[in-house]
């Protein structure tokens, strides 16, 4: 692991390349920390930063502007849940993102007690994406995602997806072999008053609404004018999990099955410690058989708060690697977030390689046990074809308020030099 300083004071929310024959990246990067878990009250900027020599040096090439606000709403691009795809038989860079809206009293997104009925956010988020044919220069006019069909259009744009009812989150597309574009996607489930389902947990109060995980399949038409887009089946885990699962990633393995890694809200309300759970295509993402706990080879569980997880097949040596907060006993609910590490799965029985388990970052002396490593943003390097997470040290003081500790607000590069 080679740890070096990306940016003082800074967060980046997402990182692409943006071209298939130069080494140009593009990211937003918030300074002054101000990522959704760090301080609130910092003094800061979006800024839209552009490296034309594979991330050695970096030009501000404008301050990003994300809402627009109306008389009765803000609208919002979404810029944790905004990628960039290259599709290398056209040559199209596609920016997909989650534009949703918001209330004028401002960003909340939870539920629970304390909240009175739904968010705007978490009934108004759905997919967009808009093509560039000179590398991010100039773009087409945006375009709304939604299933091929005659059931479908911009209401009810997926299944089980309606606007005003319920929203996504989208993580990183994957271009499988065949050429075919994976979406990972968690949502709001419906039932079948149109409300979203809330099931109880072990203690039968009723809190937080389910989340149940999928993917969309994009195939793009002869003529590249746009993309066909069909969506998987639900993926939901036993109603005594109550939460559900979010923050899907996908990998593609040897023998053409796909395994999506997700993450479990496990807390003290539930009746199961944290881990992570897959799910396994043999469809090429078409359907997905049920989620199961992520495991060692011994059975044993691969213990894991609620947190942020990658799947990815390395470029370099075919294999394929999770990167997650991994820690040696059972916990619950989102922390610790210590250590965050690596791992390679095995790709005929789905098992975390405990002899692979290599810590990326851990809690040091200066830290509390507040401490996070998490909601890092990946991309593989293509000079070293190694993978690479630019992360900012996070704390739960701005949900715990009083937390001491020493903390950090730079944004530091990671890379994993894999093996060939």
């Amino acid at each position: 692991i080679e740890k070096t300083l990306h940016m003082k004071d800074a967060c980046v929310v997402n990182i692409d390349y943006t071209s298939l024959s130069k080494p140009i990246l593009r990211e937003n990067i918030a300074t002054g920390g101000i990522d959704q878990l760090d301080r609130p009250d910092a003094e800061g900027k979006d800024l839209i930063r552009v490296s034309e020599d594979n991330g050695k040096t970096w030009t501000v090439v404008e301050e990003a502007n994300w809402e627009e606000r109306l008389d009765d709403r803000i609208l919002r691009k979404s810029p944790h849940h905004c990628h960039c795809y290259l599709e290398p038989d056209n040559g199209m860079l596609v920016e997909i993102y989650v534009r949703d809206e918001m209330g004028l009293e401002g960003d909340f997104t939870d539920f629970g007690p304390s909240q009175n009925g739904t968010p705007r956010q978490t009934r108004t988020g759905r997919i967009f994406y808009r093509f560039s044919k000179d590398d991010g220069q100039t773009w087409g006019p945006e375009k709304q995602l939604i299933v091929k069909g005659p059931d479908y259009d911009e209401v009810h744009w997926g299944d089980g997806l309606f606007y005003e009812k319920n929203s996504i989150h989208l993580m990183k597309p994957k271009r499988l072999r065949d050429g075919t574009i994976i979406l990972p996607i968690n949502f709001y489930i419906l039932g079948e008053d149109g409300e979203m389902i809330i099931l109880p947990d072990r203690f039968g109060m009723l809190i937080h609404p389910t989340i149940a995980a999928a993917s969309f399949r994009g195939r793009w038409r002869e003529d590249n004018s746009d993309i066909d887009w069909e969506m998987s089946n639900h993926v939901t885990i036993p109603e005594y999990m109550s939460r559900g699962l979010d923050e899907p990633a996908v990998a593609e393995l040897d023998d053409d099955k796909l395994m999506m890694v997700m993450r479990g809200n496990s807390s003290v309300w539930q009746s199961m410690t944290g881990v992570k759970f897959f799910a396994i295509s043999q469809d090429q993402g078409r359907t997905w058989g049920p989620a199961v706990p992520l495991r060692y080879p011994d059975c044993g569980l691969v213990h894991s708060p609620g947190s942020y997880p990658n799947l990815f097949r390395s470029s370099k040596n075919g294999k394929v690697y999770l990167i997650a907060n991994i820690l040696p006993g059972p916990c619950y609910h989102c922390d610790p977030r210590y250590p965050l590490q690596i791992a390679e799965i095995d790709q005929t029985y789905f098992w975390v390689l405990p002899e692979s388990v290599t810590i990326i970052e851990d809690r040091q002396p200066r830290h509390s046990n507040r401490i996070r490593f998490s909601n890092w943003r990946r991309i593989e390097d293509r000079e070293t074809g190694n993978p690479i997470i630019f992360m900012t040290e996070a704390r739960t003081d701005a949900i715990i308020p009083g937390t001491e500790g020493t903390f950090i607000y730079d944004s530091y590069r990671y890379e994993m030099i894999l093996p060939d």
